[in-house]
């Protein structure tokens, strides 16, 4: 299994905070021979939803465009495997206020979102808070 992000926990208390339970954490999504591993699912009774997070750490790097492909690749990748394995589990991308408020409000980053119809998920590190959904 993959390392836990550094901001996988903070990710878990904001969304317990915002009324989800945790249901699952490294959920596996396998295609063909190959494990592909999404950090965590969240179900909300209330609503009966249930969604699959991402978290990625956009802020705070050397190379925010970097740390962009990276995230989209595996987003994308982990995507293809829900719909290879016919799942209709939204995947949303977590990020912090500060990666959504820089690289993704850059050209790049809206052309991104809209381009690959991101789902996200922001949250403030420091409150442990979920800010904002985009869908």
């Amino acid at each position: 299994m993959p390392a836990e992000d550094r901001y996988h926990y903070t990710v878990k208390r904001a969304l317990i905070k915002d009324g989800w339970r945790i249901t699952r954490e490294q959920v596996r999504i396998s295609f063909e021979d190959k494990k592909l591993w999404v950090d965590m699912q969240a179900e909300r009774a209330d609503a009966q939803q249930i969604i699959l997070i991402e978290v990625k750490e956009l802020d705070d790097v050397s190379s925010p465009i970097e740390a962009l492909a990276n995230a989209l690749g595996k987003y994308l990748l982990y995507r293809m495997g829900l719909r290879n394995a016919e799942s209709s589990i939204p995947l949303y991308m977590a990020i912090t206020e500060a990666a959504y408020n820089g690289i993704m409000q850059s050209s790049i980053g809206q052309q991104a979102i809209q381009e690959f119809n991101l789902f996200l998920l922001i949250f403030d590190p420091n409150q442990e808070k979920v800010t904002r959904w985009i869908h």
